[in-house]
C-alpha cells in the first residue's frame, strides 16, 4: 500500500518558477559606465567577487570586451537552500566607443569589484567646409 502525501500547490509553483528562471536568465553582463573628458574614454565595470585573472579584456578601435567566469564557491546541490539569488557561470559585455581611441594605449585597473579601463581619445582630422557648385541637369544630359 502505497502512502499518502500531502499535495502542496505551491512546491509545484516554486519548480515552475525555477524553469523559468533558468530559461531566462542563462547569462548576465556587468553593469557599466562610459564617461567622456576631452583626453579619454574611461569605461568602469561591476565585477565583485571575480579574481582579476577570470576577467578577459578584447580592445580594437571599435570598442571594449569585457567577458569571464564567475565560479562558484561551494558545490551547490540545492539541498537545503531556499532561495539562491547569486549568480555564477560566464559573462559578456561588449562597449562600443564614441569617439575614435588610441587602443594600443589602454591601461585597466581593478580594485574592490571595480574595473577601470581608461582609453585615450585619438587625434580626428580637423572637418573641412567647402562650397560645392551644383549644375543643374537637363533630360539630354542624365
Amino acid at each position: 500500500m502505497t502512502d499518502l502525501v500531502r499535495w502542496n500547490p505551491y512546491s509545484e509553483l516554486s519548480r515552475m518558477r525555477e524553469s523559468i528562471d533558468r530559461i531566462f536568465t542563462p547569462y548576465w553582463g556587468p553593469s557599466v559606465d562610459v564617461t567622456e573628458t576631452n583626453g579619454q574614454i574611461s569605461v568602469s565595470a561591476e565585477v565583485p567577487g571575480i579574481d582579476p585573472k577570470d576577467i578577459n579584456l578584447t580592445i580594437s578601435e571599435d570598442g571594449l570586451t569585457i567577458s569571464g567566469e564567475i565560479k562558484q564557491d561551494i558545490d551547490v546541490d540545492h539541498q537545503g537552500y531556499r532561495h539562491i539569488e547569486r549568480r555564477y557561470g560566464s559573462f559578456h559585455r561588449s562597449i562600443p566607443f564614441p569617439v575614435a581611441v588610441k587602443y594600443d594605449e589602454a591601461v585597466a585597473e581593478y580594485h574592490n569589484g571595480i574595473l577601470k579601463v581608461r582609453v585615450p581619445k585619438a587625434a580626428t582630422a580637423k572637418s573641412k567646409t567647402l562650397r560645392l557648385q551644383v549644375n543643374p541637369t537637363t533630360p539630354a544630359n542624365e
